[in-house]
């Protein structure tokens, strides 16, 4: 009986280490302002190698964020940042 409960102790600790470290994984992963009000950590986003100047910066969809910004060529592209960094997207401006 006492290896059981000493095993049972065991896993549940493990279990507890394991869900604290998916949520720390989880948490640093998400680009996202909430998480960065929780952690009291600033929200950090690459800029797009092509970067030359801003023009503007947007949250207005939830969980995406819009770069629109001068290239380093002239052009005119907006980059989106999706809260988990998945399916982000460009779409760049051109004359025709």
């Amino acid at each position: 009986m006492r290896r059981y409960v000493e095993f049972s102790c065991l896993i549940t600790s493990l279990a507890l280490i394991v869900s604290v470290i998916v949520i720390i994984a989880l948490g640093s992963s998400c680009q996202s302002r909430t998480v960065s009000r929780m952690t009291g950590s600033a929200l950090e986003l690459q800029l797009p190698s092509d970067f030359d100047k801003p023009i503007s910066f947007a949250s207005g969809r939830d969980g995406e964020k819009d770069l629109c910004y001068w290239t380093k060529d002239g052009q005119i592209k907006v980059k989106t940042y999706t809260d988990w960094g998945v399916l982000e997207s460009e779409i760049l401006f051109s004359k025709e």
